[in-house]
């Protein structure tokens, strides 16, 4: 009996061995490749730097880890600091997904409903066919363009305005929608300015503030917010400054104070790093500011009809059965930035929880490229 518990006891021990070492082999294993890819996404950055093609930051995540978070390039024109992780940049209209995650929450709290007519929360506005749905999918018929050419012939570049103008653009100037709200799609800032008034109004708060409460805190992104010109210029040490190309002396200038409209939020205003938007990242894979089944509404195109979708949702561009390289990459959901000086991409492949964060202190840069390469890259060995 001793000598069948002794050898029923080794057997155990060399099982467990051999688990160990298996499973110790494959984290190995693991650690290798991930090593191998960051190597060669590292190496394709710093060609691109080198040849003055990009400066900024760039985050690649895959099922939460990080295989690479690093800065190329400096944070101004004097190129004496470096950039690196913790660096500031402007993210320009990724700022959507937030404003829109903030409405979501309002929704949640049944505050209001994304049918809801916008002159419902904005009383005398007009517009009685628009609803918040068709704001936050681009389906209004607000023109852009009209706006800011009208901003481009009357507004002050040495004054600060708010969303409040919209208001005043749209009493004033009475413009025709350019196509019936739902039937069309058509990027429209204007749309997100209109949220962030009807945050503002619905929550009694300001939207920076209401910002901060909800998402911004709660998560601890801790270098992300909405901030002055001046505080930007002044006082952010990690401040990326923008540059622009000038094909005049064939060099770089600085973008700072370009944007006459630095203090319109909703649409654009946000500022954050790589860290931080990794940060939101993986919140929407979870329950920490919404139940999955309500964050599912952002991320599904918004149909016109049973056989004609926007492929846009609530924020994000949406991309089902996404193709690198000729392999399916499943859903892919990303948004893009534009700002004097500042180009920004945050891509999601929610089937395989990859996610690639591009930030640039410079334009024109090679976002969409380092996207599409880093992409092939990291689906390779799929």
């Amino acid at each position: 009996m001793v000598m069948k518990m002794n050898v029923y006891l080794l057997v155990l021990c060399v099982m467990l061995c051999v688990s160990t070492s298996c499973e110790n082999s494959s984290q190995g294993n693991d650690a290798m490749k991930h090593l191998a890819i960051s190597n060669k996404i590292d190496s394709l950055i710093n060609s691109y730097n080198l040849s003055q093609q990009f400066s900024g930051s760039v985050l690649v995540a895959d099922d939460g880890k990080i295989l690479i978070n690093k800065a190329y390039g400096y944070l101004n024109l004097d190129a004496v600091k470096e950039l690196d992780e913790q660096s500031v940049f402007e993210i320009a209209s990724l700022s959507k997904q937030f404003t829109a995650m903030l409405i979501m929450m309002l929704r949640e709290e049944n505050k209001l409903a994304y049918d809801d007519k916008i002159e419902k929360h904005l009383p005398n506005i007009g517009y009685g066919d628009v609803t918040i749905r068709h704001l936050l999918t681009h389906t209004s018929g607000f023109s852009e363009r009209q706006f800011f050419r009208w901003a481009g012939q009357n507004m002050d570049p040495s004054r600060i305005y708010t969303n409040e103008i919209i208001l005043t653009y749209l009493d004033k100037e009475k413009p025709q929608l350019v196509f019936e709200p739902g039937s069309k799609w058509e990027y429209s800032n204007v749309g997100y300015f209109m949220l962030a008034l009807i945050i503002e109004r619905i929550s009694g708060q300001d939207y920076v503030q209401f910002l901060n409460d909800r998402i911004l805190e709660p998560l601890e992104m801790n270098n992300s917010g909405i901030f002055s010109q001046q505080h930007k210029g002044e006082q952010m040490e990690n401040y990326a400054f923008g540059k622009v190309y000038n094909p005049k002396d064939s060099a770089f200038i600085s973008s700072f104070g370009m944007a006459w409209s630095d203090s319109l939020y909703g649409g654009v205003g946000i500022l954050s790093n790589t860290s931080d938007l990794f940060k939101w990242d993986q919140a929407l894979y979870s329950e920490r500011l919404l139940p999955q089944e309500l964050l599912l509404d952002a991320f599904e195109s918004h149909k016109f009809s049973k056989d004609s979708s926007s492929n846009y949702g609530f924020g994000w561009f949406v991309k089902e059965g996404h193709m690198i390289n000729g392999i399916n990459c499943g859903k892919r959901l990303d948004h893009y930035g534009l700002w004097p000086g500042y180009e920004s991409s945050i891509v999601r492949y929610t089937d395989y929880k990859k996610t690639i964060i591009v930030l640039s202190n410079q334009s024109p840069s090679v976002k969409d490229d380092l996207v599409d390469e880093i992409s092939g890259i990291i689906f390779s060995n799929k």
